[in-house]
């Protein structure tokens, strides 16, 4: 997740595959045998992959990263296009159908 908020923030786009994300970012030297690891036991615990002690620095010092990146980044801190999302899903509904609040969709009558 970290790595995936830095690359987020540093680029603008989303790329949620960690093995990608290892060749594009500097991590730590441990992390695509910690991933194949953690597929290899899903949800158990590292093993000998890595230290605990390491783990928890490298895990803080991603966290500065993030959080230097989020500084630093040029994204917006909330989405514009809200709005024009809202709209373009009511103009798509078909006709008669129930909007989340309850009332009827507002496409029927723009139409």
């Amino acid at each position: 997740m970290l790595l995936t908020g830095i690359h987020l923030m540093d680029s603008g786009r989303v790329l949620p595959h960690l093995p990608t994300l290892v060749a594009e970012l500097a991590a730590p030297a441990y992390v695509p045998e910690l991933i194949a690891a953690k597929a290899a036991a899903e949800h158990g615990p590292a093993g000998d992959v890595v230290d605990p002690g390491r783990l928890r620095t490298d895990i803080e010092a991603l966290h500065a990263r993030l959080d230097a990146a989020q500084a630093a980044t040029a994204l917006p801190d909330a989405p514009a296009a809200r709005d024009a999302l809202h709209d373009l899903i009511v103009r798509a509904r078909p006709d008669g159908a129930v909007a989340p609040t309850g009332r009827r969709a507002a496409a029927s009558a723009e139409r």
